[in-house]
């Protein structure tokens, strides 16, 4: 297995502790090998491990699952459009991320490594301390000091170890990838890790079964670093090459007005960036790992990244919860992009238009009680 930075194009045997490249960029998996098609399927797994013969480990090698079953696509009517809405809070630890935790926590299971070490104070953290549990591993998280109990809650009640660290975000990450040395445990932080995407990119595989084995015309996901945009890019360039697809869908990421890198870049506005609070705190990063490269991916799809406002988020979170999804303040903002987005006639009513309900409402009741109340 190898990995490759895209950005200086250096590629690097795996190993469990070469996270990143030597110029500082995301490292990618490198395999043209991958790829799926309908027959690949293993049609009496009901899993996200159903679609194994796309991914870096075999069937056989999984040893940490909650047969994590395909997450529901219901039929939505959203300002007089037909869409799909993609239930990831549905997956085992609340959202999507789960995706990609399955898939790294049980690579490295397989090196022999049992313990390991993420820098998030929410989903991700969440997610990979779930599959810790569930395989009796060890798991060190590392958060901001003075991080809301509200946000680890769920990440402590899975019994890992929340270390506060003082400092910038950085600073935070930094502890976590450092720590083989103070902690003996091995980074897996969902924003580096080069095999989260590859977990996450099953997401692609299942919604081009539940849409009859063809590529909607249009995703929409909130955009923090971006793991969600790239692994659906990812998943539909592999169905594209093996023939399975005709056309990858365009991918659109949205943003909060507050904290907007990937739309700054995309539009090449150079103007600092200034953030600001958000009720999307879960995708309130200042920068992405990825950027630069998932901006190419979303590009290549013909397609967009556009932020909303708070205001926006809200009345869209209200509005879900109106048509029977509870839903984080987070995946809420797909949701107000997709009302821009229709508004602006770039989604039309003959499309086929996904948006993807990113985490669970349940993770933030405190959150919504404010805002509702």
């Amino acid at each position: 297995m190898q990995y490759l930075c895209m950005q200086c194009k250096t590629t690097y045997l795996a190993s469990p502790t070469r996270i990143k490249c030597d110029c500082g960029g995301a490292l990618w998996l490198n395999d043209d090998t991958l790829g799926l098609n309908k027959s690949d399927i293993i049609q009496e797994d009901f899993s996200l491990w159903r679609y194994s013969k796309a991914y870096p480990i075999g069937r056989q090698n999984i040893q940490v699952s909650f047969n994590e079953t395909l997450t529901p696509m219901p039929e939505c009517v959203w300002d007089n459009t037909p869409i799909f809405v993609k239930m990831d809070s549905l997956m085992p630890t609340g959202s999507f991320k789960a995706r990609g935790a399955a898939m790294v926590i049980n690579y490295l299971l397989k090196q022999g490594i049992d313990c390991f070490a993420e820098d998030s104070s929410g989903n991700g953290g969440s997610a990979y301390a779930g599959y810790c549990a569930k395989g009796g591993l060890a798991l060190n998280v590392f958060i901001p000091a003075g991080t809301a109990v509200g946000k680890v809650v769920q990440t402590k009640m899975y019994g890992a170890n929340c270390i506060e660290i003082n400092g910038s975000r950085e600073d935070v990450a930094n502890a976590a990838i450092n720590s083989l040395h103070t902690h003996g445990s091995y980074y897996v932080g969902h924003n580096w890790h080069p095999l989260f995407i590859e977990g996450v990119k099953s997401i692609a595989y299942e919604i081009w079964e539940q849409n009859n084995y063809q590529a909607p015309d249009n995703i929409i996901a909130p955009a923090g670093n971006g793991s969600l945009i790239a692994g659906a890019y990812l998943g539909f360039k592999e169905l594209l090459k093996t023939g399975e697809i005709t056309k990858i869908p365009r991918l659109f990421g949205i943003q909060s007005k507050a904290v907007n890198p990937f739309v700054k870049q995309f539009n090449h506005d150079h103007s600092p960036l200034k953030p600001q609070d958000t009720i999307a705190e879960g995708i309130r990063i200042i920068q992405s790992s990825r950027i630069t490269e998932i901006i190419q991916f979303v590009r290549h799809t013909q397609g967009q990244f556009i932020d909303v406002s708070d205001k926006q988020i809200k009345q869209a979170l209200i509005k879900m919860g109106q048509k029977g999804f509870f839903i984080e303040p987070t995946s809420a903002v797909a949701f107000a992009g997709i009302s821009k987005l229709i508004k602006n006639n770039i989604i039309k009513p003959e499309q086929t238009t996904v948006g993807i309900i990113t985490g669970n409402g349940l993770k933030a009741t405190e959150k919504i009680h404010s805002l509702t109340s």
